[in-house]
């Protein structure tokens, strides 16, 4: 931190210099008139300015006001003021003129001084830190995150808006749809990326070691306890601490963590002291927990507590059209070179994937151990994968037959309408691109569009009408 002291008196330069020069990383300058420190501010990058409001003997002279509307106009440091005790007009003059802060000659000790020092150096320092987030966040860059389809996109654009917030956060999907890699996702973008990333699988440790493994253990607290240990509460520090599969809590633990998140405090077993938390706290689950809460398997008030902010992995059947780049993805940096057909890449985003991104993931790496070819046609895609790859006829075939059981009575018309519908969700709402993934001309999609807007004004008419 570079600190400039404009003063006319010697003394008085030295009086701050000696209190300054006790704060590490500080680099003191000194000027001791208006023109001194004009050269100072142009040859360096100075942070912190203390100017003397009258840089003479003479009592017409405020040379330093002048200076400090020169530091407020340039930006790229703060003043703080030096006057006399009975010059409070000239201190409102300089507040106005855009001074941070004011002291005055006669209390010039370190007590007063240093903290003012600290405060604005851990205020400029937040600053960078925001512009250089706010700037990463607003580069679109969501590192691990593969796909271009509309839901990845929405998925996308939801983790840049909530990366910098330090809320819970409640991650959801099935099992497989890359969870894991959202609330990584999360953690790069957050406001601490540097800290420590832990993640606790709270399916896979028993219930008498979680509650130790969460909040840590004082010595002699159980059995085989013959040391202090910190638990991730503790350890994550001000990173992010991921419970995966959150909703196989016991209701006991449900209830600690609970106090956490609405104290930030939390006591290790065995301890009599509480300690404070300051990490964030993202969770995930495949289940309903809204489901839960209605069984009793999950506190009602935790699930609110945790799904502050919520987002949403759609399953992979949800966004077919990003198999490719998923496949692209994971044979990046293998030794061996798999290229895939065009039919053989239709036939994957044509197929069922109930176990999502893990279950193409584990397709990729059979084909890289059996398949025969580096080129993989449709015949070897179904013989590795042990399915048979279903043509585009059979899919229609299949999805007429769902469709014949439901209980609607215009069938063909409510495909056609869900057909449309999921084309411009997918599309953006772009009429030209629904219509070319359709097949049709972009003026079916327009009468479509038109009708139902007609259609709605008519009901908004008659239920305004209604008495």
């Amino acid at each position: 931190m570079n600190i400039l002291i404009v003063d006319d008196q010697k003394s008085a330069r030295r009086a701050l210099t000696r209190i300054l020069e006790q704060e590490t990383d500080v680099a003191l300058l000194e000027a001791a008139s208006l023109s001194e420190a004009r050269a100072t501010l142009e040859a360096a990058d100075i942070d912190l300015a203390f100017v003397d409001i009258r840089l003479s003997d003479d009592m017409r002279n405020t040379d330093g006001l002048t200076l400090v509307r020169d530091i407020k106009r340039t930006g790229n440091a703060v003043s703080i003021c030096l006057t006399a005790a009975g010059e409070m007009s000239l201190i409102r003059e300089a507040m106005r003129a855009g001074a941070y802060d004011y002291i005055l000659k006669d209390d010039l000790c370190s007590e007063l001084i240093v903290p003012v020092v600290q405060g604005l150096r851990d205020k400029q320092r937040l600053e960078r830190e925001v512009e250089t987030l706010r700037a990463r966040v607003a580069s679109g860059d969501t590192p691990l995150l593969v796909g271009s389809s509309a839901s990845m996109e929405r998925l996308r654009a939801d983790l840049r808006l909530v990366a910098l917030s330090d809320r819970p956060v409640l991650v959801t999907g099935p099992t497989g749809a890359g969870k894991e890699a959202v609330v990584r996702a999360l953690h790069a973008l957050g406001a601490s990326p540097e800290a420590l990333f832990l993640d606790v699988n709270c399916a896979a440790i028993p219930e008498a070691l979680m509650e130790s493994q969460l909040f840590g253990h004082e010595k002699g607290s159980f059995t085989g306890a013959d040391r202090r240990t910190n638990g991730y509460l503790e350890a994550v520090g001000r990173g992010t601490l991921f419970l995966d599969e959150v909703a196989e809590l016991t209701l006991s633990l449900q209830a600690k963590l609970l106090r956490v998140l609405e104290t930030r405090v939390f006591r290790p077993v065995g301890s009599t002291t509480e300690r404070s938390f300051h990490g964030r706290v993202v969770a995930a689950t495949h289940r309903d927990l809204a489901e839960r809460v209605r069984q009793g398997a999950f506190r009602e008030d935790l699930y609110y507590r945790l799904n502050v902010i919520e987002l949403r992995v759609p399953p992979l059947d949800d966004h077919p059209e990003d198999i490719p780049l998923l496949v692209a993805h994971f044979l990046r940096g293998q030794s061996r070179r798999l290229q895939f057909t065009a039919a053989a890449q239709e036939a994957m985003m044509r197929m069922r994937w109930p176990g999502n991104v893990r279950q193409l993931r584990n397709l990729i790496d059979r084909l890289l151990v059996f398949a025969e070819s580096d080129t993989i046609s449709v015949d070897e895609l179904a013989r590795v994968s042990g399915t048979k790859v279903a043509s585009a006829e059979e899919v229609l075939r299949r999805v007429a037959r769902e469709v014949l059981q439901l209980p609607i009575p215009d069938r063909l018309s409510a495909m056609q309408t869900v057909l449309m519908d999921e084309a411009l969700l997918a599309t953006d709402r772009n009429k030209s691109a629904a219509a070319r993934m359709l097949g049709v001309h972009r003026k079916v999609i327009e009468r479509r569009v038109g009708r139902d807007a007609a259609e709605y004004a008519t009901e908004s008419s008659d239920a305004d009408g209604e008495p």
